[in-house]
């Protein structure tokens, strides 16, 4: 599974659904170049433009309409249980991505600040183990 952040946004947004700005759009091309060989199954967002919006690129270039995702905990049974194919992608917030990979049973990461808008998590999950790989992606 892979688990973004949505990209930049304009601090501090102006109200609750704020779209991505010019370095958010930037950063989600960088995303479909970096991902894309990746063989991602599903895409998944939360309801809100910016996380659709970062994945909106990679979704055109592989021609998979992302899906509004569950819960973490539904989400980490649909992921273990295999329904959601190989390779999960999902865009979420800095409250809902730690979350999503502690109910996978990976370590938890550090705490994503307002202003980080570049974390690439890569959680693999054998058995009833998780591990978790923490990235970069995009400018700085």
């Amino acid at each position: 599974m892979l688990a973004v952040r949505h990209a930049d946004i304009d601090l501090p947004p102006a109200d609750n659904d704020p779209p991505l700005n010019p370095a958010g759009h930037r950063r989600a091309h960088a995303l479909a170049r970096l991902v894309g060989p990746a063989g991602i199954t599903t895409i998944l967002t939360s309801e809100f433009t910016r996380t659709q919006q970062t994945v909106d690129p990679l979704a055109h270039q592989l021609g998979l309409p992302p899906h509004v995702g569950p819960s973490p905990s539904v989400l980490a049974e649909q992921i273990r249980a295999g329904e959601l194919g190989d390779v999960v992608l999902v865009a979420g917030h800095s409250n809902t991505i730690p979350e999503i990979i502690t109910t996978l049973g990976a370590a938890a990461p550090p705490p994503i600040t307002e202003a980080e808008f570049d974390n690439l998590y890569v959680i693999t999950i054998a058995g009833d183990a998780a591990q978790l790989v923490h990235m970069r992606y995009g400018a700085p």
